[in-house]
């Protein structure tokens, strides 16, 4: 990294007070609408990586098997006066 001459030596830390210079004088800290843009831009594309992994997730998964029951198979409930607690539906509240 460093030269073993002093000319080396003096070419290498002038180089990098060059450099040094450069960086600082043009170098200038972004707009704070453009690091807004750029967040937004950030956050629209982990959405759209999240949204395209449930799809393929969801396309990818096995279907479950559904047991049907017979309605007459179905538990219900009495209350104290003997009546049953379905709802209109057939199902239990």
């Amino acid at each position: 990294m460093f030269s073993s001459t002093k000319a080396g030596h003096l070419a290498h830390i002038g180089m990098t007070a060059l450099l040094g210079q450069v960086a600082t004088n043009e170098l200038v800290p972004p707009d704070p609408t453009a690091i807004e843009n750029y967040g937004r831009l950030i956050i629209q594309a982990l959405v759209a990586i999240v949204t395209i992994w449930a799809t393929v997730r969801k396309t990818l998964q096995q279907p479950e098997e559904v047991v049907r029951v017979p309605v007459e198979a179905r538990p219900t409930r009495k209350d104290s006066t003997g009546s049953d607690e379905r709802n209109g539906n057939g199902g239990i509240e």
